[in-house]
């Protein structure tokens, strides 16, 4: 904060017009906004059973710092310096009695130190416990921030600037005195507590955890673009004919590092991810905030641009060292905010710097500038929560981050999560007569609803499936690949001659007896459209003929085999009964066929000679007839003689 902007207060004057009052008061009145901004963000991108933590968090942490930064923390960072290294008055200040610009002043760099500490929140966020964060919050509003926040603009008040300010150090309106700090936390926090429950696979790679509403998360981005107004317009603590090009640099480097992580998101990728341009936006805002007072237009752009490809690399860094950033806050503004800082020395016009170093030695400076706060962040830090974990851990227990910190660390449950805790009570009890609390009126309740309808349903299927499965006399047995038996009906209790319990400690392929007994299961296995037949000898000894079909699914990444037996022994003993009657059927009807082939040639002889008699009658009448004598026989009686020729 040095240069022509300052020189003000470099030269103590507190002669500020009452537009340059209005001015900074209204642009710290647009910083608080960046911290509804930073809430809507968090809340967005965590899920719905950790959402009341992180709102009650950014407001907290809020309150926390502007009340020590009143207390110690303004006067250590803004106080009459001692030797450069720390403030040595303005604590508990009374802006009653004092000039109205120490009220505007105060207001202005308080809502910074809020900035600074809320960034921590959505790196840690849903899984470290409230009062750690808590105390986190106090020591980096207390000691850190306005440490290092001394060192780079101690004396922008009062008296002789810090040490860092007195080599030449520029950080406008902090890249790195606000951005790199609560990256640098954010870091330190989320390497010593670890990853989220789920966020890595056994292999290492990373899985995506969903928040629970992106949209929120966009919009809490677009206020901190719109809260960066004040952030870097009201960092020239006047209204003058700088602060338009102030802010037209602003967003032009928000808006390039928006466009570029987007873009080599979407090519890296393969899609667009809705957080790419988010997080895009917000890096390039943190790197301009350094020098967005010294560069040109087109500088802008470069230094915006190559933030958003910063901070892409860093989050995939981070993913492969197993970091778990919720929000991106490291490569944000940590990454961003280093980056951004360096940029002055690279891009800024030092003509405008009283007592300007060469390019060359203000690179250096700025580079002095980022390792300085590297080591007084990361190694207090560190320090600090490696005393707080001695007092009962960083983090939540695996059950309260299971459940959610909403109702773990606070006792405050939504719809969403009342349901979701109805549901994995009625997975857990494994009970489908229970039904999951139905809220009327709401979303959620038509929800429940559906859901209980769905049971009903289901419950309705499953009994009708068990009374099959329970009824029938086929043998139901599911297995693994090597025949291990995992579960059986009554059907194959009987079958078998064996308990539930027994059979559970047997291999099926010991009662099974069939040609390639080795392959049966694989083969049965690979196309469940065929039917084998095999011996099944039980443990009585009684021998059956079976048949059996197999279907194969996955469970739990194991591969069962479901096997339906059927006894078809008394099928074969009725198809070797139906046989033998079919052959016993035949052999009568063949001897009856015979007998009435007998009949029929008798008949025929009969009829032949009855045909000859009738034609003998015939002639012997013809005979008579040529004689003269009456014809013995009569005509249509054959076989009677006329009762004259008999009495003759």
């Amino acid at each position: 904060m040095l240069g022509s902007l300052f020189r003000k207060l470099l030269t103590m004057s507190f002669e500020f017009s009452p537009i340059d009052h209005v001015w900074v008061l209204l642009c710290a009145g647009l910083v608080f906004l960046m911290q509804a901004g930073f809430l809507c963000l968090e809340t967005g991108v965590t899920r719905t059973k950790n959402s009341i933590n992180v709102a009650v968090k950014n407001i907290s942490d809020f309150g926390v710092s502007v009340f020590v930064f009143w207390m110690l923390g303004f006067g250590l960072m803004f106080g009459p310096t001692l030797g450069g290294g720390i403030g040595g008055s303005l604590f508990f200040p009374d802006f009653t009695q004092s000039d109205p610009w120490l009220g505007t002043f105060f207001i202005f760099q308080a809502t910074f130190c809020g900035t600074a500490v809320t960034i921590v929140s959505g790196a840690v966020a849903e899984r470290m416990r409230f009062s750690v964060y808590l105390w986190l919050t106090l020591f980096v509003a207390l000691v850190i921030y306005p440490m290092f926040g001394h060192w780079a603009w101690g004396g922008a008040l009062v008296g002789e600037p810090g040490w860092l300010a007195k080599l030449g150090f520029i950080d406008f309106a902090g890249s790195t005195v606000v951005h790199s700090v609560g990256g640098w936390v954010a870091l330190v926090a989320i390497a010593m507590i670890g990853p989220r429950q789920g966020r890595f696979l056994e292999d290492g790679k990373p899985r995506a955890i969903h928040g629970q509403n992106l949209p929120l998360a966009i919009l809490g981005s677009l206020l901190l673009c719109f809260g960066w107004i004040g952030f870097n317009g009201g960092s020239a603590l006047e209204m003058n004919g700088s602060v338009p090009h102030i802010l037209a640099n602003t967003f032009l480097g928000g808006i390039t590092g928006l466009l570029s992580m987007m873009f080599v998101g979407w090519k890296w990728d393969g899609y667009t991810n809705p957080t790419y341009p988010m997080n895009g936006l917000i890096a390039g805002l943190v790197s301009i905030t350094a020098s967005c007072h010294m560069i040109a237009s087109w500088q802008a752009v470069v230094i915006g641009g190559v933030a958003g490809l910063i901070a892409f690399a860093l989050e995939k860094a981070l993913l492969r060292v197993k970091f778990d950033d919720v929000v991106g806050a490291f490569p944000v503004h940590a990454g961003a905010g280093v980056w951004g800082t360096l940029a002055v020395g690279f891009f800024g016009d030092l003509s405008l710097v009283e007592n300007a170093n060469t390019r060359l030695e203000q690179i250096g400076i700025q580079g002095l500038g980022v390792v300085v706060c590297f080591l007084v962040v990361v190694i207090p830090t560190f320090l600090f929560l490696k005393f707080l974990s001695l007092w009962g851990g960083l983090r939540v227990d695996f059950k309260s981050e299971h459940d959610g910190l909403n109702v773990s660390e606070h006792n405050a449950t939504t719809e969403y999560l009342d349901l979701l805790r109805d549901m994995e009570e009625q997975a857990t009890s494994s009970d489908l007569n229970k039904r999951v609390r139905v809220e009327p009126f709401t979303e959620v309740g038509q929800i429940a609803s559906k859901y209980n309808e769905v049971l009903q349903s289901l419950q309705v299927t499953i009994a009708r499936d068990e009374m099959i499965v329970r009824d029938t006399r086929d043998a139901i047995v599911s297995c693994r690949e090597d025949g291990r038996i995992l579960s059986v009906n009554p059907g194959a209790e009987m079958m078998f001659e064996l308990t539930e319990a027994e059979l559970l400690r047997r291999n099926v392929l010991e009662f099974l007896e069939c040609p390639s007994q080795s392959e049966l299961l694989k083969r049965l296995a690979m196309d469940s459209g065929i039917t084998l037949s095999a011996h099944l000898v039980s443990h009585r000894k009684n021998r059956l003929y079976v048949e059996i079909e197999g279907s194969t699914r996955l469970v739990s990444h194991h591969v069962v085999i479901t096997l339906h037996i059927r006894n078809v022994t008394e099928t074969l003993n009725y198809r070797k009964e139906l046989t033998a009657a079919k052959e016993k059927a035949e052999a009568a009807r063949d001897e009856l066929q015979l007998k009435v082939n007998e009949v029929e040639a008798f008949n025929k002889i009969a009829v032949d000679r009855e045909l000859r008699m009738i034609e003998l009658k015939k002639k012997i009448n013809q005979l008579c007839a040529e004689l003269g004598r009456e014809p013995p026989y009569l005509n249509g009686q054959h076989g009677e003689v006329a009762k004259q020729g008999s009495e003759k």
